[in-house]
C-alpha cells in the first residue's frame, strides 16, 4: 500500500529544578485568569477550579523533567490532517509520560494540553466524577506554568500558532513529569516521520 508521509517529528527534552521552573515560568494568578476566560473552565476534571493549593503540588517534588514535540508539516500536508497527527501525537505523548510515572516512584504525569480522554465529553458539568482518574492529569498551564515560555527557556523554540486557517510552519506540545529523585526510564525516539495510506483523508 502507497504511503504519504505527512510530518516529521522531534522531541527535546530537559530537566530543571522545580525552584528554578517556579521562578521563572510559574504564575499561578496570572494563569488562572486566563483560565477562566477559556470555556473548559470549571467544566474539565483537568481544568480550574480545583480543591488544592496549586503552590502546594509543586512544592511536593524536586525537578520537572519537560517533553517538547515538535510536530513539522512535510509539503502536501493539510491542515487537517496536521490538526489530526498533532491529536495523535500528544495521545502518544501521554501513554509515554503515564509509562514513566508508573517506573518513577511518587512522579506525577503533566499532560500536554487540557484533557480529552472522554469522546462524550468531561462528567463534570452533569456534577458526576471524572470517568478516567487513572488517566486523567493537569496540564502545565492549569497549574500555573507558562507553556510558551517554557518552550522558549528550555528549548530555544517558541510556540506558533494556526492564523486565519494557514499551515503553521511547526506545531508544538509541552509536557513532563514533576519528580522527587532522578528519572528512570527515558525513552524517546528524537526524530521519526509519520505517514499513512494514501486517500486516508480524500474528500
Amino acid at each position: 500500500m502507497v504511503k504519504s508521509v505527512l510530518y516529521k517529528v522531534q522531541h527535546q527534552q530537559a530537566q530543571v529544578p522545580v525552584a528554578e521552573y517556579l521562578q521563572e515560568c510559574v504564575d499561578v494568578d496570572k494563569f488562572l485568569g486566563y483560565c477562566q476566560q477559556c470555556e473548559n473552565y470549571n467544566r474539565r476534571w483537568s481544568c480550574p477550579t480545583f480543591d488544592f493549593a496549586l503552590m502546594d503540588i509543586w512544592r511536593r517534588f524536586k525537578s520537572l523533567w519537560l517533553v517538547n514535540c515538535v510536530l513539522t508539516p512535510l509539503p502536501g500536508t493539510t491542515l487537517e490532517q496536521l490538526l489530526a497527527g498533532l491529536q495523535q501525537e500528544k495521545n502518544r505523548l501521554h501513554d509515554a509520560l503515564l509509562n514513566l510515572e508508573k517506573q518513577n516512584t511518587g512522579a506525577w504525569v503533566l499532560s500536554a494540553g487540557s484533557c480529552r480522554l472522554c469522546e462524550e465529553g468531561c462528567s463534570r458539568p452533569q456534577g458526576q466524577p471524572c470517568r478516567k482518574p487513572e488517566r486523567m492529569r493537569y496540564s502545565l498551564e492549569a497549574l500555573g506554568g507558562d507553556v510558551g515560555k517554557t518552550a522558549e527557556l528550555y528549548f530555544k523554540q517558541p510556540l506558533v500558532w494556526i492564523e486565519k486557517g494557514e499551515m503553521p510552519a511547526y506545531l508544538t506540545l509541552v509536557g513532563g513529569l514533576l519528580l522527587t529523585e532522578e528519572i528512570k526510564g527515558v525513552c524517546f525516539d528524537e526524530e521519526r516521520e509519520f505517514s499513512i495510506p494514501t486517500g486516508l483523508f480524500a474528500g
